[in-house]
C-alpha cells in the first residue's frame, strides 16, 4: 500500500468515526496501523502521527456543536462530504479548489469566526500541493513535477 492509499483509508475511517457509523476508535487505530505496515520509514512516521492523533481529533470534532456558528457547521459539513480521494489528479484538484472557494464564500458572510472558517482551507491547500508535487518527503516525480 502506498501513502496515498493509506491516507484515503485514514480519511474514510475518520469520516466513519465522525459520523458515528463506527464507534470503536481502538479498532480503527489497530486497522490503520496494520495498513501502514508496508510504508517507508518516513511515511510510517507520518501515518503513525495521524493514527495516534485520531482520538483527540475525534473528541475535538465532536465537541458541543451548539458552540459553533451555523457557518462553521456548514463549512465543516462541506469538507466532510468532499470527495478528494477519487478520480484523476485533475479531478481531485478541481474538487479541492471548489471546496476551498465555497468555504471562503461562507467565511465572507460569517461573523466573528470568519478567520477560523478560512483557516479550514489550509489543509485543503496542502492536499492540492501534494497532488501536484507529491508529499514533501517523497522522491521527485519522474516527470520533474516534484521539484
Amino acid at each position: 500500500m502506498d501513502f496515498n492509499e493509506f491516507q484515503r483509508q485514514y480519511k474514510l475511517s475518520r469520516a466513519s468515526l465522525i459520523a458515528g457509523d463506527t464507534t470503536d476508535i481502538n479498532g480503527v487505530q489497530t486497522h490503520l496501523r496494520h495498513l501502514a505496515g508496508d510504508l517507508t520509514d518516513t511515511e510510517l512516521a507520518a501515518a503513525t502521527k495521524l493514527i495516534n492523533g485520531l482520538p483527540a481529533l475525534i473528541a475535538n470534532l465532536q465537541e458541543d456543536d451548539a458552540k459553533r456558528s451555523p457557518e462553521m457547521r456548514e463549512a465543516l459539513r462541506i469538507i466532510a462530504e468532499g470527495r478528494f480521494d477519487d478520480g484523476t489528479v485533475d479531478e481531485r484538484s478541481a474538487a479541492l479548489a471548489d471546496v476551498r472557494k465555497r468555504i471562503w464564500a461562507i467565511a465572507d458572510r460569517a461573523g466573528a469566526d470568519s478567520s477560523q472558517i478560512r483557516n479550514l482551507t489550509r489543509g485543503l491547500e496542502s492536499d492540492e500541493r501534494a497532488l501536484e508535487l507529491g508529499p514533501p518527503w517523497s522522491d521527485p516525480r519522474p516527470d520533474n513535477r516534484g521539484g
